[in-house]
């Protein structure tokens, strides 16, 4: 299913026709190029934004039309069950990765997918393509002008490079309901590190399952925040739309060979934290926690029908990568007054 997917969504670019650069405010976010010297790729044009929805659109549509191919689908990215959904959450399912996305705080509660490594093409460029979710009613997705603010760059919950598949594929990734606010030490900083890091544990076992997701606990009693009580970005409009994360988390997991499964949890803070090198190994190990307490944070049963399973408490081996970041001075926005406290605005 997922090949039949990504064929239609390459032939879908193929036969659109070359439009305008789609208008949107383009934040950096994790996978830039780490060098300042090369000229980023344009973003995706106006009729290759439309293009790739479509290929949103029609695969939600046969979905909807056909339960079993939705289990299927589901199944391909959570094959030990998925959790319960709340009562202002969405599912939204493609062929890469499923997102857990939440219409009150308009960030991925988390995201879902399936790393396989033989498949994914490093040739296929980044080209940002941030853009509002084509599935949701308008005022429910978070858009790019939700995030035209000094602070928050639009951070990739299931990561573009996690996607290079095909371009669509790629483009699919921006989508702003796999976006969450995240600060550049981290977006740029320790996530991405770990993001890379994640990769190469998917090519050294040829496939992994990745969780990533958002935590709510600002007042640090280690369970989920009322939605009430969540920080809201203010953008220039003076919109106040979505919700600010604590920290971030990520879960990797895959199939032991005489069966069951195996995990490593990490529970990252939203601070300006930026490791590099031994300092970034370092800093993973010390943040790595256990599945009780994601799932305590969360309020989330994340692998209801696992049996066998196993948690390991350090960090897997890697070779051939130095952590490094890519926020840095010359990659981070002038600095701006921080926007001050308000009401909650309604659609931006």
């Amino acid at each position: 299913m997922r090949r039949l997917l990504l064929a239609l969504g390459t032939l879908s670019l193929i036969l659109a026709p070359i439009g305008p650069s789609a208008a949107a405010p383009s934040h950096a976010a994790a996978g830039h190029t780490a060098s300042p010297r090369k000229k980023a790729p344009p973003p995706c044009s106006k009729a290759e934004a439309q293009a790739a929805d479509k290929v949103l659109t029609d695969l939600a549509k046969a979905l909807d039309a056909d339960p079993t191919k939705r289990t299927a689908a589901m199944a391909e990215h959570l094959p030990w069950g998925e959790p319960a959904k709340g009562a202002d959450e969405v599912r939204l399912v493609q062929a890469n990765y499923v997102i857990d996305y939440d219409k009150k705080l308009r960030v991925p509660l988390w995201t879902a997918e399936h790393i396989v490594a033989s498949s994914l093409d490093a040739k296929v460029p980044r080209r940002d393509c941030f853009r509002g979710d084509p599935r949701l009613d308008a005022p429910d997705s978070a858009l790019p002008a939700d995030y035209d603010e000094p602070l928050y760059d639009q951070g990739h919950m299931a990561p573009f490079a996690d996607q290079r598949y095909n371009t669509v594929a790629g483009f699919n990734s921006f989508v702003m309901t796999n976006m969450t606010p995240q600060i550049c030490e981290l977006n740029r900083g320790i996530w991405q590190i770990l993001e890379e890091i994640t990769r190469r544990w998917a090519a050294n076992r040829g496939d992994l399952y990745v969780f990533a997701g958002s935590v709510f606990d600002r007042d640090g009693d280690g369970r989920r925040d009322p939605d009430a009580a969540a920080l809201h970005m203010r953008s220039r409009n003076g919109g106040e739309r979505v919700a600010v994360p604590s920290a971030f988390y990520k879960v990797v997991a895959f199939r032991r060979a005489g069966g069951g499964v195996e995990t490593l949890s990490f529970l990252l803070p939203h601070d300006q934290s930026n490791p590099v090198g031994d300092a970034a190994v370092a800093y993973l190990k010390a943040h790595i926690t256990t599945l009780p307490a994601i799932e305590k944070l969360t309020g989330l049963h994340l692998f209801p029908a696992a049996t066998g399973l196993q948690e390991d408490s350090d960090l897997w081996p890697f070779t051939n990568y130095n952590p490094t970041s890519l926020c840095h001075s010359g990659a981070k926005a002038k600095a701006k007054p921080k926007p001050k406290p308000g009401p909650h605005h309604g659609a931006a």
